[in-house]
């Protein structure tokens, strides 16, 4: 009898393709008969399929410990590629690769040999696509798109990998081969043959190191939300006191320059650890950078009076201008007030991120700073996802610090911004 902590869930995934149907059935067979639990679409394992097929399926994936991926010489049911130029097979390698799960790789000999021929072809249709997007594509698919055009129009090598295999193949290959998978042969006219050496494989490095692993992550997780609403309770509490100390003292915002330093120093912390840049997260989860956090801040108060930005506090190393004119042209803190909208901006020699954040009568700087080098081209093409990188995750904690620093005058330009929507939704 196999004990259950040795047991190891394996996840086989393979699109959908009549020559792929036993073979997946066979494997399972044989790793079940090691002690493996396997679900495959085809035995009814995953419960109801007929809504949110997908969804359910990387749910599996996530929750099982080993992914084993078969390819042969189809993409999907057709040759339609999913939104975004993936496909299901596609996400469920990504979910594996992003949730760090064991991956094995089993490829047609005849398949492996013909990608192992335009490898260099591949790569040079991805390094020329970056060359001009200044971006890493959302999909392996998107570089290959004229190249595949053009095969299929004109006789020659392209027109024949393309009666080979359907096009999305070469591209997922050629990611799989750039994640340093290793690549092995999986002949289908030997497919009992070789299920049983997948299941020997597995068997004998996995069994006794894998156990328990769903478990342990999905305790992680409610630790980690546990931990986050404590932080929370924790910040707020510490932000009011800061705040009540700038109000009780003095309401001139200028003479509160070492009270909103303060302020700004504990504001920010929640900022400071590092956040990855994710690339296509809804459809194609890719890491392009790691952003180290945010280690500086400044804070301007805009003087009617005298029709300029003042500085009321900053935090980190930095030097920081005292004040700045309305009429100035092409000053991000200025501009940012001006069109009351968040402005980013990157200076690459210093391979820093200013994001400037108009709070009713305050701007508030934020410094953040890459862990790799980028072109302002590159951070320019990725700017959406790296202002959701810093912000998204901390939607709350970034909202209530913006409402301390504006007060009631950041309030009133929301609820005027949000009154027609709230007038039309109360009829």
């Amino acid at each position: 009898m196999v004990s259950m902590i040795n047991k190891t869930r394996i996840f086989i995934s393979s699109a959908f393709e009549t020559d792929l149907k036993e073979p997946r059935k066979m494997v399972k067979k044989h790793l079940e008969e090691s002690g493996h639990e396997v679900p495959i679409f085809e035995s009814g394992d995953f419960g109801s399929w007929e809504n949110d097929t997908l969804d359910q399926c990387l749910s599996v994936v996530r929750s099982s410990d080993v992914f084993v991926l078969l390819i042969n010489k189809k993409s999907g049911a057709s040759s339609k590629l999913m939104k975004g130029n993936v496909t299901p097979t596609y996400l469920e390698y990504k979910t594996a690769l992003n949730e760090k799960k064991h991956i094995l790789v089993f490829v047609s000999p005849e398949v492996k040999k013909n990608f192992q021929q335009i490898h260099s072809e591949l790569k040079r249709l991805h390094e020329g696509y970056k060359e001009v997007n200044h971006r890493a594509p959302d999909s392996p698919f998107d570089p290959l798109e004229k190249w595949i055009e053009d095969g299929q129009k004109n006789e020659g090598l392209t027109k024949q990998l393309l009666e080979v295999a359907d096009p999305f193949v070469w591209a997922f290959l050629y990611e799989i081969y750039n994640n340093q998978h290793w690549l092995y042969e999986f002949d289908i006219s030997k497919s009992e043959e070789q299920a049983k050496n997948i299941s020997a494989m597995l068997s004998t490095s996995l069994r006794s190191v894998v156990g328990l692993i769903s478990e342990r992550k999905q305790i992680q997780k409610l630790k980690d939300q546990a931990t986050y609403l404590l932080n929370y309770a924790d910040y707020t509490l510490d932000m009011f006191n800061e705040k009540n100390s700038i109000i009780s003292r003095v309401v001139d915002a200028v003479e509160n320059k070492d009270l909103w330093s303060n302020f700004l120093t504990k504001g920010i912390k929640f900022l400071q650890k590092p956040t990855e840049i994710i690339q296509a997260p809804d459809f194609n989860p890719t890491v392009v950078n790691t952003i180290n956090g945010c280690f500086a801040a400044s804070l301007y108060y805009y003087n009617e009076e005298i029709n300029v930005l003042t500085l009321v506090g900053t935090t980190g190393e930095i030097t920081a201008e005292e004040e700045f004119s309305l009429n100035q042209e092409d000053v991000f803190v200025v501009d940012a007030f001006k069109n009351e909208d968040r402005i980013s901006v990157y200076v690459e020699n210093k391979q820093t991120i200013y994001i400037t954040e108009p709070i009713g009568d305050y701007v508030l700087c934020l410094h953040f700073s890459l862990d790799e080098k980028m072109t302002t081209a590159a951070v320019t093409a990725y700017i959406k996802e790296i202002e959701s990188s810093i912000f998204d995750k901390h939607e709350y904690y970034f909202g209530f610090l913006k409402l301390l620093i504006g007060g009631r005058s950041w309030e009133k330009k929301i609820i005027k911004a949000l009154a027609p929507k709230l007038s039309m939704h109360m009829w």
